[in-house]
C-alpha cells in the first residue's frame, strides 16, 4: 500500500461558492423561501447497505432542516426520502436488448430497506426533524405527472439526444404486469396518443395509459431527475400547495450534468429555469486518488478492500462504531453548515477516518 504524508492540518481556501456564501448560506436559502412549509428531498436506490456518500447526503438534509428551523422557528420543515425502488435488481438479455426486474418487483430492496429507516430515525432524533418516505409509484401519482410526461414525449426528438446521447432514445418504460420484466432502454416502446405501448419478451405487448396509470411509469436517472425537478417546480409555484421544495444530492450531479440534463431540457420544454427548486450539493467523499467513493464498484466488484470496513457502508459502520458512528458523521456535516466555507469542497475518505477514530 502507498504511504501518504500529511501535516495534519485542514485547509479550506475560499473560492466560488465558498467565497460567496462563506458565512451567509442559511440566510440566503431562507431568503429564497416563499412558503412556511418546506420539504427537503433526498433520494437513493435501496440496493445495498447505504454507502458512505449516501450517509453524508442524508446527514446534510437533516442538518439543513435543523438550521433553517433554528433560523426561523415558524417554519414547518421535514425531509422526504424519494426511494428509487424502480432501479434494476435483475438483468436479462433477450434478442440483444436489455431487460430488468426492479428492486421493488424482485423484492431485493427488502434486504436493505430497514437500514434506511434506521438511519432516518436516528437522524430525526439527532436533528429534531421529522421525515417521510415515498416510493416511485406514489411519486408518479402526482397530478402534474401526466402533463409533464406527455410534454416530454411530444418533444422526444429534441430531448432524447440530450438525455441519452448514445442511443438517443427516451428511456421511459413500464414493467410487464405479469412478470415484471421491463425494457431497460425503452427501445421497443411506441407512443400513441396518451398510451405507451411496451413489449415484454415473454408475454407480448401491453399498454400503459399515461393519464390513468401514471403510477406504472419508470425512468432512467437523467429523465427521472428532469421529471422530479418539474414536479417540484409545479408544487413550488402552485398557490394551492402549501409546501415548497429544496433538494439535496451529491456533488457528482453538479456542474455540466445539471446544466445540460436539467436546466437546458427544462428551458426547451418551456418552463422557467429560475423556478426550479434550489439544489444544495453534498461534497463528494473521495478515495486516495481523488475519485468519488463508488457504491456500484464495491457492490459489483468488491472494491476498496484496503479501507476499514466501517468506511464502506452503514451496516459495517453500525457494527463497528455503534450509534456513535452516524452521530459523528452528522456532527461533522453539521459543522459545514455552521461554517459554510467548508461545504463547497470534497472530503477524502482519510479525512472521515480521522473523524471516526
Amino acid at each position: 500500500m502507498m504511504q501518504f504524508e500529511s501535516d495534519g492540518k485542514v485547509y479550506n481556501p475560499l473560492g466560488g461558492g465558498s467565497y460567496v456564501y462563506q458565512d451567509s448560506l442559511i440566510q440566503y436559502l431562507h431568503s429564497q423561501l416563499r412558503k412556511k412549509v418546506v420539504k427537503i428531498s433526498i433520494g437513493a436506490q435501496p440496493n445495498s447497505s447505504p454507502h458512505f456518500g449516501t450517509l453524508e447526503v442524508f446527514c446534510l438534509a437533516f442538518s439543513l432542516a435543523n438550521m433553517l428551523k433554528e433560523y426561523d422557528n415558524d417554519l414547518k420543515i421535514s425531509v422526504l426520502f424519494e426511494m428509487v425502488d424502480t432501479a434494476p435488481a435483475i438483468a436479462k438479455m433477450v434478442n440483444n436488448n436489455k431487460y430488468q426486474i426492479s428492486l421493488r418487483d424482485s423484492g431485493e430492496m427488502d434486504k436493505y430497506i430497514d437500514q434506511y429507516y434506521e438511519i432516518l430515525g436516528q437522524l430525526s432524533e439527532l436533528s429534531g426533524i421529522s421525515y417521510e418516505v415515498r416510493g416511485q409509484s406514489d411519486f408518479n401519482k402526482h397530478y402534474s405527472i401526466p402533463d409533464i410526461v406527455k410534454k416530454i414525449i411530444g418533444n422526444r426528438e429534441v430531448l432524447a439526444p440530450i438525455l441519452e446521447p448514445k442511443k438517443q432514445i427516451l428511456r421511459i418504460r413500464a414493467a410487464c404486469p405479469i412478470c415484471g420484466l421491463t425494457d431497460k432502454q425503452g427501445i421497443e416502446n411506441t407512443f400513441v396518443g396518451n398510451k405507451m405501448i411496451c413489449l415484454c419478451p415473454e408475454h407480448g405487448k401491453f399498454e400503459v395509459d399515461i393519464c390513468q396509470e401514471s403510477y406504472r411509469l419508470e425512468y432512467n436517472t437523467p429523465l427521472r431527475n428532469l421529471i422530479r425537478g418539474l414536479v417540484y417546480l409545479t408544487d413550488n409555484e402552485d398557490t394551492n400547495t402549501d409546501y415548497q421544495w429544496l433538494r439535496i444530492t451529491g456533488a457528482d450531479y453538479a456542474g455540466f450534468y445539471q446544466e445540460q440534463l436539467l436546466y437546458k431540457t427544462t428551458d426547451l420544454l418551456g418552463y422557467s429555469v429560475s423556478k426550479l427548486p434550489m439544489i444544495l450539493y453534498a461534497p463528494l467523499v473521495t478515495d486516495w486518488s481523488g475519485a468519488k467513493l463508488s457504491k456500484s464498484l464495491y457492490v459489483k466488484e468488491g472494491a476498496y478492500k484496503y479501507l476499514p470496513s466501517f468506511m464502506i457502508n452503514y451496516d459495517n459502520l453500525r457494527k463497528e462504531k455503534g450509534t456513535t458512528g452516524l452521530a459523528r458523521v452528522y456532527a461533522e456535516v453539521h459543522s459545514w453548515l455552521e461554517e459554510p466555507y467548508k461545504l463547497f469542497r470534497n472530503y477524502s475518505i482519510y479525512y472521515f477516518m480521522e473523524v471516526l477514530k
